[in-house]
């Protein structure tokens, strides 16, 4: 066994991994070609069931940096809380399989940080591209810790979690990741995170969201709202100096209990959704591709008048091919 002390990286970065085995070359790819190089990967496979649990194994295989855990299949915040248990960088950066992160987000990231010790979590601007590599836009905040930090606890705006990076000093002192919080995570975490310190977002783009139809076609959606709302309700009896148990008990229940049928959202009417808000969001920039996901959301709820409406005014305003 050698003796050499073991340096620590700067940053951990953590990216849970159940199945997206087509998708995980190009965002495993995307934090090895990173600017800043001082960095872990720790890659969790979930249980995964198409081929990416090879892919992992060979992506550890090649590259030192890459720490390769097994789970069965927990979902994601139990993925998360034990790729974190391992984490030894002094931040914690959090990826997704679909997304990419662009160059220099560590770098900017971990700069951003540096400069400013009242702040425990940075997000960035994305890039949001469709299931067919389109491009649906962009989203940037321009706002100043103070702005975004009572943004969240006044109306749950948060920084996005795909491409948070934290001080994991920080995560541990408010106790990391809750498994009461199987969905809506993020929003227990940034509230508890608010107790020492605020949230950041840096004023540009340094991430692409890849949108895939089974990411946003979720039928869980209900146990998310109702999670956020427990992960507030929590945030505010903690600073009432009051105990939140009851409430952990509550979102545990949420998270890993049946919900009765009439709170479940149906795979037709969550794929016609899906749909809906892809499509949305090509006809906002005047793309004409909308059409094909408007029309597929008419195919999954034929009464459905939001889609009529918008693939009508489509054929109206927007060219029939590209110029």
């Amino acid at each position: 066994m050698s003796g050499a002390k073991q340096v620590r990286p700067r940053v951990s970065v953590v990216m849970g991994v159940y199945n997206g085995a087509s998708q995980l070359t190009a965002t495993v790819e995307s934090i090895l070609d990173q600017t800043f190089q001082d960095f872990e990967l720790i890659l969790v496979d979930d249980g995964s069931t198409d081929g990416s649990s090879e892919l992992l194994r060979e992506f550890a295989a090649g590259d030192r940096r890459i720490v390769l855990l097994h789970q069965p299949n927990a979902g994601l915040t139990c993925a998360l809380i034990n790729g974190c248990e391992h984490a030894r960088g002094e931040f914690i950066a959090r990826q997704d399989v679909g997304d990419r992160s662009l160059p220099s987000r560590l770098e900017k990231q971990v700069q951003y940080l540096d400069c400013h010790p009242d702040v425990v979590a940075v997000g960035a601007g994305c890039r949001r591209i469709g299931p067919g590599g389109e491009f649906l836009g962009e989203t940037i905040r321009e706002q100043s810790p103070e702005q975004i930090t009572a943004a969240f606890l006044a109306e749950g705006i948060g920084i996005s979690h795909t491409v948070a990076t934290y001080r994991t000093e920080a995560y541990r002192t408010i106790g990391g990741y809750r498994r009461e919080f199987r969905f809506a995570q993020d929003t227990d975490l940034w509230h508890r995170m608010t107790h020492v310190g605020k949230l950041s977002e840096l004023p540009e783009v340094l991430f692409e969201w890849g949108i895939d139809m089974d990411g946003i076609s979720s039928t869980s959606h209900d146990r998310q709202r109702q999670l956020a709302m427990l992960a507030q309700e929590s945030y505010r009896c903690v600073e009432r100096g009051e105990d939140d148990r009851e409430i952990l008990r509550r979102a545990h229940q949420t998270s890993w209990g049946d919900i009765p049928p009439t709170t479940e959202i149906s795979p037709r009417i969550a794929l016609a959704s899906a749909e809906f808000f892809i499509g949305s969001q090509l006809y906002a920039i005047g793309d004409h591709r909308c059409r094909p996901y408007l029309l597929r959301a008419i195919r999954q709820r034929p009464f459905w008048i939001r889609p009529w409406v918008k693939v009508a005014l489509s054929y109206l305003r927007l060219p029939v091919k590209d110029a």
